[in-house]
């Protein structure tokens, strides 16, 4: 184990990137909240919440974490929003950062647990399992450090690591027991650039690269998902191998495309492995007072065997021999504080996108626009992160699936109907400003990147080929003026 000493930069890298990551979830989530999870939203919390106290009534507390519980009107969601931002800031700045941080986790879990599909991506776990080990960051108390922050306990900062290992060596393990041939002949990168949800313009030049270079791309990512992992626990030139491969591999991930907040997570907890000797400086915002040494076994009892459960199962699928800690793993799932990962795990081979039309008349159709999703053809990917629109990011996933399985979409057709200003704000461009559309359908597209020609004489950077209708034809006298869950 390192010595304390030796931790003043990763202690400081290790509360500012959590600090960071909780505002910038807050803040990316304030904007779409109400028309997420508002009264008049897509799948509003207030109607989630109604329904599941008539089931689980005294236990509800337990199973749903959640202040929402308590109120969950438009002007709590946006409050506690605006209560979070408020707590990460003061977290940065140094003031009480581990009650700040408390805050944080607080309101940022109550939203996970009500935020149904669109608060279920695997940096929404990330961020809350981070945060939790960040609560024994600092001691609990009133204080003032101007940016600053203190020494973390050696037996947490080894927790922050294990979840850079466990985050890293999953994501390698979950692609290769998937059986996704694309991973197995080192062809994933063929299919990745133009099938991920939200590319960015930089991923459209990377698809054209020769697939020679492709090929030696995804066995560098297998090399650093999968070994290097273990370098990060030996001190000297192969830790900071490790570091530079980590910071690499996000950095190229996030110039090809947009994933939130997780780039800026995972580039903390990389560089958080190198101690000051490597970095050859002393951070002076950090104060040499730590938390008590017994309360460090708290998260080591929590996610420690938790931990081990899931790189267990991960490389075991079908062992029973952790099962004994199924009821442990099931009483931590609330409060999403120990996650397995397995990021690009399945890689799409092509890309459905759902293009929602409406009309007045069943023959003059009109598309509408999202602000990020894929839908014009002549549109330029955009690049939004560490942003996450989180209903353009749905509809991908809606696209690979049935409309059976995404009914919510009967609820954006709900809303447009009843001009919902909060779920319209959530689209690009509104087809039919003065009054909502009399009919609206759904069509599945396959899109793919275009032809260097094609970008060069008509700016296209997409292509497209119809595949059908998704899902029925809506009408809006079928509609009540009701609100709708």
């Amino acid at each position: 184990m390192i010595s304390a000493m030796e931790l003043s930069t990763a202690s400081w890298l290790l509360a500012k990137t959590l600090s960071l990551s909780y505002f910038i979830a807050f803040l990316s989530l304030l904007p779409q909240v109400l028309g997420l999870f508002g009264r008049e939203g897509l799948l509003s919390i207030d109607h989630f919440l109604n329904i599941l106290d008539k089931e689980m009534r005294a236990e509800r507390f337990f199973h749903l974490p959640s202040v929402f519980w308590l109120g969950s009107s438009d002007m709590t969601l946006k409050a506690v929003c605006f209560i979070g931002m408020t707590a990460a800031s003061l977290s940065f700045l140094g003031f009480s950062q581990s009650i700040m941080l408390a805050i944080c986790f607080v309101c940022y879990l109550s939203f996970v647990s009500c935020g149904q599909v669109f608060l279920s991506y695997q940096w929404d776990s990330l961020l809350l399992e981070f945060g939790f080990l960040g609560l024994f960051f600092a001691p609990l108390e009133w204080e003032w450090l101007p940016l600053g922050t203190h020494l973390v306990q050696p037996l947490i900062y080894f927790l922050a690591l294990f979840l850079l290992f466990k985050l890293m060596f999953l994501s390698g393990v979950a692609k290769l027991v998937s059986k996704d041939t694309t991973w197995r002949n080192f062809t994933a990168l063929n299919f990745h650039y133009w099938t991920q949800p939200l590319p960015t313009p930089l991923a459209y030049f990377a698809s054209k690269l020769p697939p020679a270079i492709q090929k030696i791309s995804v066995a560098m990512m297998f090399v650093i998902e999968l070994v290097f992992p273990f370098l990060i626990w030996y001190p000297g030139p192969w830790q900071t191998a490790a570091v530079i491969g980590f910071v690499g591999l996000q950095v190229l991930i996030a110039a090809t495309g947009n994933y939130g907040f997780f780039n800026l997570i995972t580039l903390g907890l990389s560089l958080s492995v190198l101690p000051d000797s490597t970095w050859g400086f002393k951070i002076g915002w950090v104060e040499k007072e730590m938390i008590a040494w017994w309360a460090t076994l708290i998260p080591l009892m929590v996610v420690g065997p938790s931990s081990v459960f899931w790189i267990y199962k991960s490389l075991f699928e079908k062992s029973k021999v952790m099962d004994f800690l199924l009821p442990w793993m099931r009483a931590l799932y609330p409060f999403r504080i120990s996650n397995p990962y397995g990021l690009f795990a399945i890689m799409t081979r092509t890309r459905p996108e759902i293009v929602m039309e409406g009309s007045d008349d069943e023959v003059n159709w009109k598309e509408y626009q999202f602000n990020h999703k894929v839908t014009s053809l002549k549109k330029m990917p955009t690049v939004v992160a560490p942003h996450q629109p989180r209903l353009d990011w749905q509809m991908w996933f809606a696209a690979l699936e049935t409309f059976n399985d995404n009914l919510w979409l009967q609820n954006l057709v709900t809303r447009i109907f009843q001009k919902s200003q909060d779920v319209l704000a959530l689209l690009g461009e509104n087809p039919f400003p003065q009054s909502p559309p009399k009919f609206i359908r759904f069509l599945r597209y396959e899109y793919e990147f275009s032809k260097w020609d094609e970008l060069r004489e008509n700016r296209q950077w997409w292509k497209r080929k119809l595949v059908g209708p998704y899902g029925p034809l809506f009408e809006r006298d079928d509609f009540s003026e009701e609100e709708t869950p």
